[in-house]
């Protein structure tokens, strides 16, 4: 059996998964809003290599209204560094992404820190019109009452 040592406490797949990312640690609220719900202090962006990966917990589900279930899929940002706030900005440099920090867990085996995060922004609004799988825009049917029948009834 391979000694963890022999492998670097696990980095050996931390090196392999990095990308280039801007943090931007979230340090609480400021003053400057009378009613205390906006008005966040940002620090100084820190630049790292760090990987995001995609994790998914098949027990939880999201119903969809129009039946089925999806699987939820969570972010997970693996840092060396720890001691980042819920609230934290992430960019990925190379997308152009953000997200927000949601949580964090030490693991101290592997001496890293595990960010959740929350994606910023809406997704509709970067979808293109050219990215569907068939057919013509013209072709599909509207999200409204009194739309076209799909089935030609």
């Amino acid at each position: 059996m391979p000694s963890f040592k022999q492998q670097n406490t696990f980095h050996f797949m931390f090196d392999k998964e990095k990308e280039p990312l801007t943090i931007t640690p979230y340090l609480g609220k400021d003053d400057s809003d009378p009613l205390g719900i906006g008005g966040a202090k940002y620090g100084t962006e820190i630049k790292v290599e760090e990987p995001i990966t995609l994790t998914a917990n098949p027990a939880i589900t999201y119903q969809q209204g129009s039946g089925g279930a999806m699987e939820v899929s969570i972010l997970v940002w693996s840092s060396r560094t720890s001691g980042f706030k819920k609230g934290t900005k992430v960019l990925r440099r190379q997308t152009g992404e953000t997200f927000t920090v949601t949580g964090s867990a030490p693991l101290t085996h592997s001496q890293l820190t595990y960010y959740q995060l929350q994606r910023n922004g809406d997704d509709d609004a970067e979808q293109s019109t050219s990215a569907r799988s068939t057919g013509d825009a013209s072709e599909q049917v509207p999200n409204e009452f009194g739309g076209e029948d799909p089935l030609g009834l």
